[in-house]
């Protein structure tokens, strides 16, 4: 299939039509009196919002040169888009009478859970060099389509239907509910695979290689946390005893958000040159993110009518429930953030010190003597100080893979063996002495 942004003009002005007319039937069938989560403004502008940033990000990834991260980007931006186109849809058949309404709603009821396998994707993609993709990405792309086809085929809203259905679980049914449960913890597994590796590569990792991971992990992270709040409103509906619709629109705007978030962190990470304010950013909003998700949990529960507590009792609890975990998670964050940074970046006479591009590789595509060009590639992100973990990350390779590049390598460069560590930054010295040899008095290679 063709993406949206390798589509001609009149296909990607179609694409934002489609969308706009969406949007606009929405908002006419809240004014006309159709109420329920899926017409609500906040919700609608929000998922708008959320495409518009993905379209936007789409964009600049692809003038940054990953054109990968670029395409998924813009089947995120469908995507959200289908989930408007379907859900007006939804509201027209539901409204009419149409036999197909049922169909309808059941498209409508799968289309958030794809967004959130593209927002991984796109995250991760944008640390990715060469055409191949890791294995977490198809694996990824596998389970989602699976529980997104078990969520569209097994469940159906509740009869008599009128409008269509919030969160709360009465109504909806489930055929054949061990399935569906089943379908659903899968999802969620397969939702942790990408987070899980980024986060072991860049803790894995030093310099600039670290902070790159680091960021498209944060990103990733986003669509777990997503899910994690999809279960909180159920805990809010009961025993918190909140609106199913009030919180169905908190669900869109969360989708919306983390969308534009992983977006926001792919680009960073594609850009390369990772700042530490970057990081801190986006590690400090990801960990508070996680932190206010906790807090609501509990300051649900401490405020369910079921417990009795006074109005002063519940004030006192989530106060302290919101200091405790708000501030761990905020001094966490910082001690991360500041581990993540690249804190050798700047000094040229380092072994990690990188160029204007924010990778350690000689301008001009100059390589050293006597190593292969996978070899090169694989001493490149060395020299940005990328554990195994990471290079494998970067170059779609197993570690073990990697391991017999970097024995090769150490061979060539005549390091003998000892000190692991020695080797490595030895051999990240002499990549990087190849690398300011190539260069011009400007920073341009001889080549140039």
């Amino acid at each position: 299939m063709i993406a949206i942004a390798q589509l001609p003009s009149a296909g990607r002005v179609l694409a934002g039509a489609a969308g706009g007319v969406a949007v606009a039937a929405l908002l006419a069938f809240r004014l006309a009196g159709h109420g329920g989560f899926a017409t609500d403004p906040v919700g609608v502008l929000a998922l708008a919002a959320g495409a518009t940033g993905a379209a936007v990000a789409a964009t600049r990834l692809a003038g940054v040169g990953n054109r990968r991260a670029g395409t998924l980007a813009t089947w995120l931006c469908a995507a959200l888009l289908a989930n408007l186109v379907l859900a007006a849809l939804a509201v027209w058949m539901v409204t009419a009478g149409h036999p197909a309404a049922a169909l309808a709603v059941a498209a409508w009821n799968s289309a958030w859970i794809p967004p959130l396998a593209l927002m991984q994707l796109t995250a991760s993609a944008a640390i990715r060099t060469g055409a191949r993709a890791p294995w977490t990405h198809p694996v990824l792309a596998a389970a989602s389509g699976t529980v997104t086809l078990a969520n569209a085929l097994l469940t159906t809203a509740s009869e008599p239907f009128t409008g269509l259905p919030t969160i709360a679980p009465e109504d909806w049914r489930t055929a054949l509910e061990p399935v569906g449960a089943f379908a659903t913890l899968l999802g969620v597994l397969a939702l942790l695979l990408v987070p899980v590796t980024l986060w072991r590569a860049a803790l894995g990792s030093e310099g600039s290689a670290r902070a790159r991971i680091g960021v498209a992990a944060a990103g990733a992270s986003a669509a777990p946390l997503t899910v994690c709040f999809c279960l909180l409103l159920a805990v809010a509906r009961d025993p918190g005893a909140v609106e199913p619709s009030l919180g169905s629109v908190a669900f869109l705007v969360a989708l919306a958000g983390a969308s534009m978030f992983s977006t926001a962190c792919a680009l960073i990470a594609a850009r390369g040159g990772v700042e530490g304010r970057q990081v801190a950013i986006v590690v400090r909003g990801t960990g508070l993110a996680g932190a206010a998700l906790v807090v609501i949990g509990i300051g649900t529960v401490i405020a369910a009518p079921g417990l009795r507590l006074g109005a002063s009792s519940v004030a006192f609890l989530v106060a302290a429930v919101t200091v405790v975990v708000g501030g761990g998670a905020w001094a966490g964050t910082g001690r991360l953030a500041r581990a993540l940074a690249p804190q050798h970046a700047q000094d040229p006479q380092d072994p990690q010190a990188l160029n204007d591009k924010g990778r350690a590789a000689p301008a001009g595509g100059a390589t050293v003597t006597g190593l292969t060009p996978r070899e090169a590639e694989v001493l490149a992100v060395l020299a940005e100080g990328a554990s195994n973990a990471g290079i494998a990350a970067q170059l779609v390779v197993s570690e073990r893979t990697v391991d017999a590049h970097l024995r090769a390598i150490f061979v060539k460069l005549g390091l003998t063996p000892g000190a692991e560590t020695n080797r490595r930054v030895r051999a990240a010295r002499i990549w990087l002495d190849h690398a300011a040899g190539n260069r011009g008095p400007q920073g341009l290679s001889k080549a140039d």
